[in-house]
């Protein structure tokens, strides 16, 4: 009798043991249950203008609105993004499925058409936040139609995925586009377009008691080390009056970067809204073994607080409202032919979107000289880099760049 007892106690105790294995594993063939998951959908307005309040649209909704309105793409009909290759040059294939955000929005709210926004920021639970233009994502112009992930290259996605519960793809658009761990869109009816500069200051110019630190992460070898960075704070530059930026202000950031796939040097342009870039900062060195040293891709935009893929790396200019910081040196490696050292202004001008012919042009030296030009002078000036500054060069005169302002 008591050997039966101690059988019944064991056969209790390895029934405890396993069923709560068991229900781990049934749970996990059936993967993470994330219909309570929500994409937050705000700044939307009806077909007459009048705005909307949030939206909160669940993981189960979207997977309901798939049954009707899929979008598949399968390996004979993958996407690609438009600035991503292999190492032998060719477009990276992804196959996903979803539906598309003018579906959600015709099925799931009262917003007028995708035509009415000009932009949308697309924010990510793990920090990532990028401003994107009508260019890319209206699909009656020259945009793609957005697709909100639900599965991407095989995998469904959900919470504890890389790509996230969801993730953004846009087709044949470029890749900072595609937010993975998407939670929140916001939308807004302002077009976005390059700001029209009326004065850009040199970074080589900037007084260094405007630099300053901080300790950050990166991940070498597996581990995750700190690291000191130095540079020019966003906010510093504001508040010293060398940017004007108000919290309604969005960023436009241009770069002059090396594509290692394409084997050359490509402009990439992002915008980012005054949340973000007033925790950023224009790095140039970091700190190595007690070693202070220059950032292979200097300057680089950056912040501690910036997640994966938000870092911008050769920065040429940041534009603000009417105002730039330009990296001359990036400016001479994008304009100057055969990598001389000197590059036309009106260049420059043109891609800041500062060249007007009735306006006359002042280049300011860091010691407060000046050198007035005309349109029509701008037209044969040059910046040239002597002996490793920066100046202007029109006839016969000549001054160092500090900044340069159109009047």
């Amino acid at each position: 009798m008591k050997k039966k007892s101690l059988l019944i106690l064991f056969i209790a105790l390895v029934l405890i043991v396993a069923i709560p294995f068991s229900l781990i594993a049934c749970n996990k063939d059936e993967g993470v249950n994330d219909d309570d998951y929500t994409l937050v959908l705000s700044g939307l307005v009806d077909k007459n203008g009048n705005e909307l309040e949030d939206i909160s649209v669940t993981k189960a909704q979207l997977r309901q609105l798939f049954e009707t309105k899929p979008v598949v793409h399968g390996s004979d009909d993958p996407v690609y993004a438009s600035d991503k290759t292999d190492d032998d040059g060719n477009p990276i294939a992804h196959t996903v499925k979803g539906v598309y955000l003018e579906d959600v929005l015709a099925a799931l709210t009262d917003s007028a058409g995708i035509e009415a926004y000009g932009t949308m920021t697309l924010n990510a639970t793990d920090g990532y936040v990028t401003v994107i233009t009508e260019e890319i994502f209206n699909s009656s112009g020259r945009g793609s139609k957005m697709i909100l992930a639900l599965e991407y290259d095989g995998v469904t996605l959900n919470p504890d995925e890389k790509s996230g519960a969801i993730r953004a793809v846009f087709p044949d658009q470029i890749a900072n586009a595609w937010a993975k761990k998407l939670n929140k869109i916001e939308f807004s009816t302002e077009l976005l377009k390059a700001p029209a500069i009326t004065k850009f200051t040199a970074l080589e110019s900037l007084p260094g008691d405007l630099v300053g630190s901080y300790v950050g992460k990166v991940q070498l070898g597996g581990e995750e080390v700190s690291r000191t960075y130095y540079g020019y704070p966003i906010a510093g530059l504001i508040a010293n009056g060398v940017l004007d930026a108000k919290e309604t202000d969005k960023m436009h950031c241009v770069a002059w970067d090396y594509n290692s796939a394409a084997n050359k040097f490509e402009e990439y342009s992002a915008w980012t809204k005054y949340e973000v870039y007033n925790g950023g900062w224009l790095l140039l060195e970091e700190e190595v073994d007690g070693q202070i040293i220059d950032l292979d891709r200097r300057p680089e935009f950056d912040g501690p607080d910036f997640s994966s893929g938000m870092t911008v790396k050769n920065v040429l200019s940041l534009s603000v409202y009417n105002n730039a910081i330009v990296c001359l040196e990036k400016a001479r490696i994008r304009f100057a032919e055969n990598n001389g050292n000197e590059f036309a202004l009106r260049k420059l001008l043109d891609l800041l979107n500062m060249y007007d012919k009735d306006d006359d042009y002042i280049v300011t030296s860091p010691s407060g000289g000046t050198l007035t030009l005309t349109a029509e002078k701008v037209k044969t000036a040059v910046i040239a880099k002597e002996n490793g500054t920066f100046v202007v060069k029109s006839g016969l005169s000549a001054v160092e760049v500090a900044t340069v302002e159109k009047k």
